[in-house]
């Protein structure tokens, strides 16, 4: 019987159900790897937390497939790799490097992308672990496949019997969501036209936000429309007009976008005393001089206006029909869209410029030059670790702007203290698996409510990544507690963080 009964529905927010399911498949994961014997039972509990972070069910079972099918990928090339060239420590490492720019310029496709950077990462790991031997390799392997694919499993049963999110009513809340949000910005901008709204520099930046938001929002989702779509009868059905849907709302955004950076120049910067609304009225695109523009403009936003209505009412059309076969529906049949789907997901898969692709690929390779001269030529501790933590953080860090790089830098350091005063101080009192089970489920939970927020998603993430890292000596099947491994650890990755942040400051915009 599917869970979806559990608890008292009124009582819990989606983000703590969506907490509760993650730390349950956390758990589950890493107590079923330790009941089967499995020497790294954090692998698996990781697979969880990279899939949890999706945005929908769909893109889980997306990743799931590049995580697997990258897994062989790079295991593949960890082999080659060691065979034949772990005899000479430079050839190593300059095929290393090479690889390493060559997947972070290949890591930037919107469909594939993720595929490509953990190919790039399970080779660092199996290389690096394996101690350049083709035997310890092979065993890696064996065992980052059996928990990668545990991960998974777990994680697609938590997420299909407790309190399921069907995609396809994800997608329609997400759609609905986006014709409301244009909706109300045509509204607004028809109050500016009219007179009615201030239409001032801090505005301008709101609309411009929101019709961002809108367009990611409308490029992440339009996945689940390319995504089978099992158990989404309606959705399947219908497809091909939710395309046409999805493409005339984007266009509209476009369109908007492009109203805006027109009627930009006509912002009145000039400060008026706030108890008159006359004297605001200056700051409005229907009191300024230049009326052609302003007509240019009103007739575009009635324009958009009449697509974005179309577009709801083709949507509650859709909605309705219950996926009926060969149905005609005029509304949608209404709505002209200049541009094909086929080309503009291409578009979208590809935002990035070849330049920044190479310009980044250009900074992973620097940085891990960095890293292997000071692992060669410094006395550091726990001899791979620190080159194969600094592969994994640069092509995954690379690709965020600078901002965000600095606060992960601040999550590291508040995660990993208390991760780190915890193993010192509660876990070596864990003597029972539940006990061990009970101690990661409230961790994880609170980590995963605290930030559910959009712009804690990094800060999720690493607190997830460090709660495992640095306790992963209390998850081998002969548990130990050595603070000193675990400081070594969290030194490492501060020092790895600090040499690719040094060159993205450097060298990246942004």
């Amino acid at each position: 019987m599917i869970l979806t009964e559990i608890g008292d529905e009124k009582m819990l927010s989606r983000a703590m159900k969506e907490a509760i399911k993650v730390s349950l498949a956390f758990t589950s994961a890493i107590v079923l790897a330790i009941f089967f014997g499995w020497d790294k039972p954090y692998w698996a509990a990781i697979t969880v937390v990279t899939l949890a972070s999706n945005e929908s069910f769909s893109h889980s079972i997306k990743a799931a497939h590049n995580r697997i099918l990258g897994t062989f990928v790079g295991a593949s090339m960890a082999i080659g790799l060691v065979a034949f060239f772990a005899q000479d420590r430079f050839l190593f490492i300059g095929s290393f490097i090479l690889l390493a720019g060559i997947f972070t310029a290949m890591s930037y496709d919107r469909k594939n992308g993720y595929f490509f950077r953990i190919a790039f990462i399970v080779c660092a790991l199996i290389s690096f672990m394996g101690s350049f031997d083709d035997a310890i390799s092979v065993k890696i392997i064996f065992l980052r496949l059996q928990e990668t694919i545990l991960g998974v499993v777990v994680f697609s049963l938590v997420y299909q019997f407790l309190w399921p999110m069907n995609s396809e009513v994800e997608f329609y809340e997400q759609h609905k969501s986006t014709s409301k949000g244009l909706h109300d910005l045509v509204v607004e901008l028809t109050e500016c036209v009219s007179g009615k709204r201030a239409y001032t520099q801090e505005t301008l930046a709101d609309y411009q936000a929101r019709l961002l938001a809108m367009s990611n929002n409308i490029k992440s989702h339009s996945l689940i429309l390319d995504l089978p779509a099992a158990g989404s009868y309606q959705l399947s059905q219908q497809r091909k007009h939710w395309r046409k849907l999805t493409l005339a709302s984007y266009e509209a955004i476009v369109k908007l976008q492009a109203w805006l950076d027109k009627a930009a120049p006509l912002v009145n910067n000039t400060s008026l005393p706030s108890d008159s609304e006359h004297q605001q009225g200056s700051t409005l695109l229907s009191e300024l001089a230049n009326e052609a523009v302003i007509i240019e403009l009103n007739e575009q936003l009635i324009e958009i206006s009449d697509t974005v209505s179309l577009i709801q009412e083709a949507r509650r059309e859709l909605h309705k029909s219950a996926g009926q076969l060969n149905h005609s529906f005029d509304a949608v049949e209404k709505i002209k869209v200049t541009s094909h789907w086929q080309h503009v997901i291409k578009q979208w898969n590809n935002p990035t410029p070849l330049s920044i692709r190479l310009k980044d690929s250009a900074i992973v390779m620097v940085s891990l030059m960095a890293s292997f001269a000071l692992w060669i030529y410094l006395p550091l501790p726990n001899g791979y670790m620190f080159p194969m933590l600094a592969a994994v953080l640069a092509i995954n860090l690379v690709a965020m702007p600078k901002f965000i790089v600095n606060q992960a830098l601040v999550g590291m350091c508040v995660s990993g203290t208390l991760v780190l005063l915890q193993y010192t101080f509660i876990m070596p009192a864990l003597t029972e698996i539940w006990q061990l089970a009970a101690f990661y489920f409230i961790n994880l939970l609170i980590i995963w409510r605290v930030c559910s927020t959009p712009e804690l998603a990094v800060q999720k993430v690493i607190g997830a990544n460090l709660l495992v890292v640095l306790t992963m000596s209390a998850l081998y099947l002969t548990p130990s507690f050595d603070i000193t491994a675990s400081l070594n650890m969290f030194v490492q990755v501060f020092l790895a963080l600090g040499v690719i942040r040094f060159f993205i400051a450097w060298c990246k915009e942004g």
